[in-house]
């Protein structure tokens, strides 16, 4: 019928796309979602802000929060275009669609532009504010986009591995700078949900929002009964709307995928980022998981005088409402106010990073999103207690993950890179099935760079050096692995699970936080060293068997050992056959050449490049004939084009791997300014 209706009014639908265009901005103040000038009450558009500029301050407010999202029509499986929609709903997906995507496409641009431009100065002074610049672009064209893309910045946020810190700083603002709702609407909402007025449920209750996020937004409140909380209201039909722009959104993580370059030796995974976005979106808008997860945490934390959870009122809660304690205190970060008080910026600090080290290494339940906003401190305890909030973001650590990340923490230390290795694979980091022989051979040189660095005080970390330090350290770990270094980024061997980002993305704002706090001084890598020493000491259970087990693996009487010692004459067997079928010739002998594979892989990129720009130039002479058809001339070159794009990727991968060759060569190269 879609394609029908194109056919006979094609004027039309290109009316309805361009208009969709034009007025696909989000109306600011409702902090819903796209107004697209569709249904009774659609809003005007509103001016695009500036690149850079001040988030857009309330101004319109349309006569619902339904109006202003309505003009989504929900589908029957979230993310799926559904076979059921009428012609109206489909050309509203549509229209959708098309303002996201003409949003992509602009962006991704305006990103292919600035790589171009600071190709060979990644790092200068001027690409550091142009992508700053940038990144503010995007930020507003998130938030014009509507919560969907405010949420997807927002995770995008924590993707410390693939956005540089000036990106992550601008996609950070969407934390707190959001728009609200008007009070009275969420009064409706709340009567709604409880199935009382406002007035029957709290003896008060504050028209203006403590807090505006991109999903719900905070209200004060008093109870019959004297006790003080916080109610959070969510917005209106968030469901239809993240239906249809996270259907969009996994076609540009597809598309990502294609065109994004892959990180040395770690594999993107673009796709796996907006499956984990849509699963963790779709669970935090139903409020019943928030509300036991905080119930969770709360017991979790219970014992721990230092930490503060709000308690949550069951009764007072549904799947888009929530009624929790009212735990006012200072924002984390606002240190005057803290000094003001008398609280202890390092008591705070230290009890920030072990409390974050407890929920991943000992509950295996963490909180995906501490930053300064879901944090504050209260008297509660000498020197500070530590307040946490919203736990709509949450994760669990597998167990198996959680042994993984106890076995690797006790190999760092006891300095045994098989064994770091191991607990790589167990974690899910490393491929199962690769050969090790490069990446063992890297550890140890790590592990004992480590070691060396514990020793001594006269040792630097690596973020203790000076850029030159750092070129030169560099320089002298490529001369010594330079040949394995190449054979692991060759075969990607690492995986970064998404949930992962959520991990490095909270020790990310941690660290920023604890600078904030205690200034050069804080280093979360000392602090964290007494825990995980601990951690090590106690993998077994308690200090006192894994100190055993160490003495047994360090004299060889661990079980393992003993059947070792018990098996031997079957394995000497075992070599003496192996080395009669070695003399009779019968034995197969398997040898990796690295140059040779350099050598393979730089001749089939050149094949590649050659085929497909004669492929590509053959074409084109053909499709130029006179004797060809239109219509069949351009299908020709159609063809042309796609062929000559696999040519230039051939040229692109031919470079990258001569700069790689290069590098790994010890010899200057971009990455060296870095």
């Amino acid at each position: 019928r879609m394609l029908g209706l194109a056919a006979s009014r094609p004027g039309q639908v290109a009316m309805l796309l361009l208009s969709a265009s034009a007025s696909g901005s989000w109306t600011a103040g409702t902090g819903v979602g796209p107004a697209i000038g569709i249904g009774r009450h659609a809003s005007r558009p509103a001016m695009a802000p500036r690149i850079g500029c001040p988030l857009p301050q309330p101004r319109v407010q349309p006569a619902s929060m339904c109006d202003a999202v309505g003009s989504v029509a929900p589908l029957e499986q979230p993310g799926r275009w559904s076979s059921g929609l009428g012609i109206r709903n489909r050309l509203r997906l549509l229209r959708r669609s098309w303002v996201i995507w003409s949003c992509c496409v602009l962006q991704a641009w305006r990103v292919f532009v600035l790589r171009r431009k600071y190709a060979d100065r990644r790092e200068s002074p001027e690409a550091v504010e142009a992508r700053r610049v940038l990144a503010a672009g995007l930020r507003d064209t998130l938030i014009r986009l509507g919560p969907t893309f405010i949420k997807v910045g927002q995770l995008l946020s924590t993707r410390v591995d693939v956005l540089p810190p000036e990106v992550i700083g601008e996609l950070s603002r969407l934390q707190n700078e959001v728009p609200g709702f008007p009070g009275k609407r969420a009064k409706q909402l709340v009567k709604r949900e409880l199935g009382k007025p406002v007035e029957e449920l709290f003896a008060s209750f504050d028209d203006a929002p403590l807090a505006a996020a991109s999903l719900a937004q905070v209200h004060r409140a008093r109870l019959h009964s004297g006790d003080e909380v916080v109610v959070k209201v969510q917005r209106e039909n968030l469901r239809q709307l993240f239906d249809v722009d996270l259907f969009n959104i996994r076609l540009v993580a597809s598309l990502a995928d294609r065109l994004d370059p892959q990180t040395e030796a770690l594999a993107s995974n673009w796709r796996g980022v907006a499956e984990t976005s849509g699963d963790v979106l779709y669970r935090e808008i139903d409020f019943r998981i928030e509300q036991h997860a905080a119930t969770e945490f709360r017991a979790n934390f219970a014992k721990d005088k230092t930490i503060k959870v709000p308690a949550m009122y069951p009764e007072l809660c549904t799947s888009r409402l929530l009624t929790m304690e009212y735990c006012p205190g200072k924002k984390i970060t606002d240190t005057e106010a803290l000094q003001r008080e008398g609280f202890d910026a390092d008591h705070l600090a230290k009890t920030l990073t072990t409390s974050y080290l407890e929920q991943i290494c000992r509950h295996g339940f963490f909180h995906c999103d501490p930053h300064p906003g879901n944090l504050a401190v209260d008297d509660g305890f000498p020197g500070g207690r530590l307040i946490y909030y919203d736990f709509g973001m949450m994760e669990r650590v597998e167990v198996e993950v959680k042994r993984g990340f106890v076995d690797l923490i006790f190999s760092i230390y006891q300095n045994m890179p098989r064994e770091a290795c191991d607990a790589l694979e167990t974690m899910g980091v490393l491929r199962k099935g690769v050969d090790r022989f490069s990446i063992e051979r890297i550890a140890r040189n790590m592990l004992g760079s480590f070691q060396s660095t514990l020793a001594s005080a006269d040792n630097k970390w690596e973020n203790e050096m000076t850029p030159e330090e750092k070129r030169e350290s560099r320089r002298n770990r490529r001369a010594q692995l330079g040949q394995d270094l190449f054979a692991t980024q060759a075969e990607r061997p690492f995986l970064f699970p998404p949930k992962f980002t959520f991990v490095f993305r909270a020790f990310s704002t941690i660290d920023g936080i604890g600078k904030t706090l205690t200034g050069p001084r804080y280093d979360l890598s000392r602090i964290s060293q007494p825990y995980l020493r601990e951690l090590a000491d106690l993998r077994d259970g308690s200090a006192l068997k894994s100190a055993a087990l160490e003495l047994g693996r360090r004299v060889g009487w661990r079980p393992q050992d003993v059947a070792q010692l018990v098996t031997q004459p079957r394995a000497v067997a075992g070599v003496a056959q192996t080395v009669r079928k070695l003399e009779e010739g019968d034995l197969k002998l398997r040898v990796r050449t690295l140059e040779v594979e350099r050598m393979i892989e730089r001749v089939e990129l050149r094949q590649r490049f050659i085929g497909a720009g004669v492929a590509s130039a053959l074409l084109l002479h053909i499709s130029l004939g006179a004797t060809l058809h239109r219509l069949a001339a351009r299908v020709v070159q159609v063809i042309a084009a796609r062929v000559a794009w696999e040519c230039w990727n051939a040229w692109l991968a031919l470079k990258k791997l001569t700069v790689q060759q290069l590098r790994f060569e010890n010899e200057d190269t971009v990455y060296d300014t870095m």
